[in-house]
């Protein structure tokens, strides 16, 4: 067995992992969710579990509702997030891994993949790639 990895020698990747694996409140069960990512590690290349907040269209220019709720919450040791995006190298890894998610039932809603464009806008042109979200209640 491997020593655990120290937190300043951990990558962004690991230390994202771990609020996903310490993570649980309604259907979101971290531990089964983290074993799941790691048993199909092979299909996708970064997850993060956040909240990226709704933009107000009526006062443009300000701060994304709800967006900083992890922040409020981290003193009570919380990470307030409900979506998790999973970012693969196509988009077809993307809606198998989507599938085996379903299948897997991860507690989620039904996992959403993203079409081409969007995601190249989301991620800065990083241009072929797939991206899927799963959102819990």
């Amino acid at each position: 067995m491997s020593d655990p990895v120290l937190l300043r020698e951990a990558t962004v990747q690991e230390i994202q992992l771990e609020l996903i694996r310490r993570t649980r409140f309604n259907a979101f069960d971290g531990e089964k969710i983290y074993a799941g990512l790691m048993k199909h590690r092979l299909l996708w290349q970064a997850a993060i579990l956040d909240r990226p907040g709704v933009a107000n269209y009526l006062k443009p220019g300000k701060l994304f509702m709800a967006s900083l709720i992890k922040l409020r919450d981290m003193d009570g040791n919380l990470w307030n997030a409900d979506q998790l995006f999973i970012l693969t190298d196509t988009r077809e890894q993307a809606v198998e891994l989507a599938r085996i998610i379903e299948d897997e039932d991860w507690g989620g809603e039904t996992p959403r993949v993203y079409e081409e464009e969007e995601v190249d806008a989301a991620v800065c042109g990083n241009a072929g790639c797939g991206l899927l979200m799963i959102w819990w209640d």
